[in-house]
Formats: C-alpha cells, sequence, structure tokens
C-alpha cells in the first residue's frame, strides 16, 4: 500500500524561513508527491521564494485572509490521499512524514496520526539548536491525515484567528475519527516574536474558551443517534466540497 502525501505549508510574510521548510519537505526520506505552498496575501517574497523551488512545489497566491482560509486552499488543492500539515516557519525531521505513515500502513482504519515536536529558535550548521527534549503534540501542525477525513470534517474556521487549530481537531473528536501519535520526533517548531501565539494572548484565550464552550455545547445538543459534530446550536463548518474556486 502506498498512499500519496501532499505536504500543505500555509505561509504569511514568511520569506525568512519558507525555504527551510520546503527544504525539510524536499529532504524527506519519504518523498510527498506534492508540497503545497498557500501564500496568503504575503508583501514580501515569501511566494517567489516558493516558487523558484519548481515541481513538485507549486504555490498559490491567495488574498489575505488569515491561516484557515490559507489552511482550506492547501487541502482544496491537494491531490493526495493523506496531507501532512506543516507552519512555513518550522521544519520537518528527515523521518517527520515517513515515521506517521508506518502507523497509517500498518492500521488502515487510522485516520489521524501526529507525532512528536521539539522547540528551537535558532540553527548553527544548518541544524536546529532545541530548546527542549521532544514532546508530543495534537496539533495540525504535526498532523497527517487522510484527505476523505479532514473533507468529513469540514474546513478550518476562517472566523478565527487563533483558534482555528483547536476547533478542527474538536470537531474531528466529536466525530469519532480514530487517531494515534508516533512517538518519533517529526517536526521542529520554531520559537520567534512573529509566531501567531505572541501578537495577542487575550484574544487567544478568548478564542480558545470560544472553541471548547462550543464544542461542548455540540456534545450537550447532540442526540445519541446522530453524529455530535452535526447537531450544534451553531452552523456545522461547510465541507470542503462547499468552497467555490472563489472562495479559496
Amino acid at each position: 500500500m502506498s498512499e500519496s502525501v501532499s505536504v500543505c505549508i500555509p505561509a504569511w510574510q514568511a520569506q525568512a524561513w519558507i525555504g527551510e521548510a520546503i527544504e525539510s519537505a524536499l529532504a524527506q526520506s519519504q518523498p510527498p508527491a506534492e508540497i503545497i505552498v498557500a501564500d496568503d496575501g504575503s508583501t514580501d517574497a515569501t511566494a517567489a521564494t516558493a516558487a523558484g523551488y519548481g515541481p513538485p512545489v507549486h504555490v498559490e497566491r491567495l488574498p489575505h485572509r488569515g491561516l484557515g482560509a490559507a489552511r482550506n486552499a492547501c487541502a482544496r488543492l491537494a491531490h493526495g490521499e493523506l496531507i501532512a500539515f506543516l507552519d512555513a516557519d518550522d521544519r520537518l525531521t528527515p523521518r517527520g512524514l515517513e515515521a506517521r505513515l508506518l502507523l497509517v500502513r500498518a492500521d488502515p482504519e487510522l485516520e489521524l496520526v501526529f507525532g512528536a515536536e521539539r522547540l528551537f529558535r535558532e540553527t548553527r550548521s544548518g541544524k536546529p539548536v532545541p530548546l527542549e527534549e521532544a514532546r508530543a503534540a495534537q496539533a495540525p501542525a504535526s498532523m497527517l491525515v487522510r484527505r476523505a477525513s479532514l473533507k468529513r470534517v469540514g474546513r478550518f474556521r476562517e472566523d478565527m484567528r487563533f483558534a482555528a487549530d483547536l476547533d478542527w481537531l474538536l470537531r474531528a473528536r466529536e466525530l469519532g475519527l480514530r487517531e494515534a501519535t508516533v512517538g518519533e520526533q517529526v517536526l521542529w517548531r520554531r520559537v520567534h516574536e512573529a509566531n501567531l501565539s505572541r501578537t495577542d494572548e487575550p484574544e487567544m484565550a478568548r478564542e480558545f474558551a470560544r472553541a471548547l464552550k462550543e464544542s461542548l455545547d455540540r456534545r450537550r445538543a447532540a442526540p445519541p443517534d446522530r453524529p455530535r459534530a452535526l447537531t450544534s446550536g451553531r452552523a456545522a463548518a461547510p465541507s470542503f466540497s462547499d468552497a467555490t474556486e472563489a472562495e479559496i
């Protein structure tokens, strides 16, 4: 069994790091079929830098609408049976894809596979200098997901700046998607002053609380004979197939 993998990189104002992210994907022990960079309206050289790599790197230039919209565009454009998200300022480890693929191939029922990550701030001789030991991370940045499962959960929220990832993962768990976490480090996560989580911590806390409350409300409202994620007071997240070409 040899499912194809699309690496999806949402990017905004990432000219300083996008090359490292792309090169880490190109250097995989199990190479991806394609690498899609969704440039979220950057005004720097992010898109031009990514486009300079040529196939299998494909660049989609978008108006600036935020991380959720960029992830959605990536997913819409992906052709692989499996999708691995990679943030533009992070780096995959050389076995980042293979380590997760081994679990997927061993258990065809698995829909989401996460891995361990390690934080770094700087590199020496081209290699990240770790800030801590590797730890398990369950977030889209370290996620390998079946494309069919991603579509079943629906698009990432575009009305949330900070909590779109959390909201998506909560909806996936409400639907009962099967998941696993590999102990091997699959990702280097870069720490810098422009990290989204550092830009407005009070608003991030409010959005996280909102996402958690909406998930709890959905669970409470769900009849036992219906999928819980589709029975909230708030409308269910639209599917990727609901999006028009103009929306990406």
